[in-house]
């Protein structure tokens, strides 16, 4: 996990440069709900492109248009969460799952955002009733998975996991998940050597390379946890890294939970 200035939670998605919306939202006397111009289409391409200010009016647009779309509110919540809008997000997609209460796409959706908001507990409820529902669905056990450690119930969040990787041996997220769990849990050694060899793939991004610096950290082998960091932050934000993942190492050795930290 990386740190930079001061500890913050990770957003869901980090807000990126965000463009007005033009000739999509006016001028053109309304947009057909059904057509290529329609708001759901383009506000799931302004989504993709990390314009979650842009994909939330034209969610709302296509919202208004169709007051029945559950698909219209579940991309709106995902747009307000983009944008660090927790509590906004999380009334639409508690309003989305109050039409399809059983659906765990949607459970997942309403998950995520509670833990981004700092909701694991309500998460794991949430989790709990899609993954009865849907127990191979592995986006799903992977977050049940998270909302465990969150939680610090770190051998639940384990054994969810390794459910998940009898379904897929190979999953990145669930392999992913698991490395960073062992390593909260004090598992440091088996955590590095999952995500030691996950930092060599190729689907490798700056989250993974975190994961692996930070059990590094809790191991002790700063200079090793330092290596990783060098190829996406700077000295001194590898410095203030380093500080934390000695904060969190006292805890450990201490037997204080760290899984609501990350």
């Amino acid at each position: 996990m990386i740190r930079s200035s001061i500890w913050k939670r990770r957003t869901v998605a980090g807000l990126l440069a965000t463009t007005l919306l033009a000739a999509c939202a006016g001028g053109q006397g309304g947009l057909n709900p059904n057509g290529k111009g329609s708001p759901m289409k383009l506000a799931a391409r302004a989504a993709s492109s990390g314009d979650y200010e842009t994909a939330a009016v034209l969610y709302r647009q296509a919202f208004e248009a169709n007051p029945r779309s559950t698909d219209a509110l579940v991309g709106l919540g995902r747009s307000y969460a983009g944008m660090g809008q927790y509590s906004r997000g999380e009334q639409a997609l508690v309003q989305a799952t109050s039409r399809k209460p059983s659906d765990p796409d949607v459970l997942l959706e309403l998950a995520r955002v509670q833990l981004a908001g700092g909701k694991p507990q309500a998460a794991l409820a949430n989790l709990d009733k899609a993954v009865a529902r849907a127990p191979r669905n592995l986006p799903v056990v992977t977050a049940r998975g998270i909302a465990l450690d969150r939680l610090s119930r770190h051998k639940e969040a384990q054994a969810q996991y390794r459910a998940g990787l009898k379904v897929d041996p190979t999953d990145f997220a669930l392999l992913s998940n698991l490395g960073l769990s062992l390593g909260l849990s004090g598992q440091t050694g088996e955590g590095i050597a999952i995500l030691s060899e996950l930092a060599r793939d190729g689907s490798a991004n700056p989250k993974t390379r975190g994961n692996l610096a930070l059990v590094y950290g809790l191991a002790g082998k700063d200079r090793e946890a330092a290596g990783v960091l060098q190829r996406d932050l700077s000295s001194a934000q590898i410095q203030q890294n380093l500080a934390y993942y000695h904060e969190l190492r006292t805890l450990l050795r201490a037997g204080k939970p760290i899984g609501n930290l990350q």
